[in-house]
């Protein structure tokens, strides 16, 4: 691996300290395939039950694009798939090794210290490749080039990612907000937040459709951004606001391009 960028070795370092502190693994939620339930209103419901049917369609192999501490690797083993995950954190890579290892995946994953701006797979590799909340603490057209670059033909990738709503996040970033609601580093386990990331904008959006055209977009949380101050973040129930959001965006259709989160859905050409 040549040099990191001063970005990458910042985020490297956060995640490396964040996981350290860590005193227990992180819990895997398999009840987002259990089947018992569904929540078409959250994103990362929505992404996992999309993997689900691209395995039930044939898919096999998938990329888990920045895994983290490799809960979403363990859940996507469990549907079947031959998993490859890497993060340009070794600390990460380390917490998801035990992770697999305690759910019984040792075998199914196999990880990797990677950046994603330069992925070591060959071309055309996997039929799926999945980013959980990573696109924002990377450099957008060399990440999403390579994600496409590694996708077989007619695979698919996902991406699930937080977004700049123009008035919203103009009101957020005001100085009497951000004085009782900072925006900075955090390492906080429910929060945590880095130096570089950034919210995907427009032209983001404009940059991936540049470099995949058969990109569709699905927006999520307009009312339930109140969530993250007012409900408690190891409350796995379902949210009334994502519910009231999910059957008012229907209704009302110009309501989604309120939506601070959104699940990107890039299909590479056969």
């Amino acid at each position: 691996m040549s040099l990191l960028t001063p970005r990458q070795q910042r985020e490297r370092e956060f995640f490396d300290e964040f996981w350290s502190r860590c005193e227990e693994l992180p819990v895997v939620n398999f009840d987002l395939i259990s089947g018992k339930e569904r929540r078409p209103w959250n994103p990362y419901w929505h992404v996992v039950e999309s993997v689900k049917k691209q395995y039930e369609d044939g898919a096999r192999t998938l990329l888990d694009f920045g895994c983290g501490g490799g809960t979403y690797a363990a859940i996507f083993a469990s549907l079947g798939f031959r998993v490859s995950a890497f993060d340009i954190s070794p600390r990460s890579i380390e917490t998801a090794r035990k992770v697999a290892a305690v759910y019984g995946f040792s075998e199914d994953i196999e990880f990797s210290v990677q950046r994603t701006e330069d992925l070591r797979y060959a071309d055309n590799t996997f039929d799926v490749v999945v980013g959980i909340d990573v696109l924002h603490h990377v450099e957008i057209a060399p990440s999403v080039a390579e994600s496409i670059r590694v996708l077989k033909p007619g695979g698919i990738a996902f991406f699930r990612e937080w977004i700049e709503v123009p008035a919203l996040d103009y009101l957020r970033n005001t100085a009497p907000v951000r004085f009782f609601f900072p925006i900075k580093k955090n390492l906080n386990p429910w929060a945590h937040i880095t130096e570089d990331e950034r919210k995907l904008t427009d032209r983001d959006l404009a940059v991936i459709r540049r470099l995949c055209s058969a990109t569709t977009e699905r927006r999520f949380y307009v009312f339930a951004r109140l969530d993250r101050l007012l409900r408690n973040p190891q409350n796995r129930s379902a949210s009334f606001m994502e519910k009231a959001d999910y059957f008012l965006c229907r209704k009302i259709p110009s309501l989604n391009k309120l939506g601070g989160s959104v699940v990107l859905e890039l299909s590479k050409c056969q």
